[in-house]
């Protein structure tokens, strides 16, 4: 896989996840640094509970 080299990692994440929790305009504009933490715990919960679903499929 390709990563990003211009962009934070957790800014990635967050902006490209499929739950769209933020924009980067939203990131820069409404959001803070703290903000951002918890939309990665909300994605990494996420992301894991999804993994326990498939895994029971």
């Amino acid at each position: 896989m390709i990563e990003l080299v211009n962009v934070p990692k957790i800014i990635g994440i967050i902006i490209s996840h499929k739950l769209n929790l933020a924009s980067l305009h939203e990131l820069d504009t409404v959001y803070g640094l703290e903000d951002a933490w918890r939309f990665l715990e909300v994605i990494t919960v996420h992301d894991y509970n999804q993994m326990v679903i498939n895994k029971g499929q």
